[in-house]
């Protein structure tokens, strides 16, 4: 039991990891926690990395990160989420964002409602 929230623990642990940044290197960290934290897990786990600000042009298709975001989109239970309202900061759409890097209207929103459904928040 959870003393604060008087809950059950989740049994599949939810990590929410956000970068709020504007360059690569905060993507690539990002990526890096990813791989961490699913190899640190001992069970299966659901792991949402979201990239919020300038750094969302890191997640576009012809991007220099493409094989790091493919091997953290390969482990299960892994997504790369990119904010929509940042990708049109940086003149890009959803259509530019690489195979398998999904998106969300609105981080801010998204960050709210997956902690309030009790997944953990840690900022890269």
């Amino acid at each position: 039991m959870n003393a604060v929230y008087g809950s059950a623990l989740q049994s599949v642990p939810q990590l929410l990891l956000h970068v709020l940044g504007s360059d690569e290197a905060s993507v690539a960290a990002g990526l890096q926690v990813v791989r961490n934290a699913h190899h640190g897990f001992a069970t299966a786990s659901t792991i949402a990395l979201v990239i919020q600000g300038r750094a969302v042009q890191f997640l576009a298709a012809n991007s220099g990160l493409g094989d790091e975001i493919n091997t953290a989109l390969a482990l299960p239970g892994v997504s790369v989420v990119a904010c929509e309202n940042s990708l049109r900061s940086v003149d890009l759409s959803v259509h530019d964002l690489g195979i398998g890097v999904s998106s969300t209207p609105a981080a801010v929103v998204f960050l709210a409602q997956s902690q309030l459904e009790g997944w953990a928040y840690v900022r890269i």
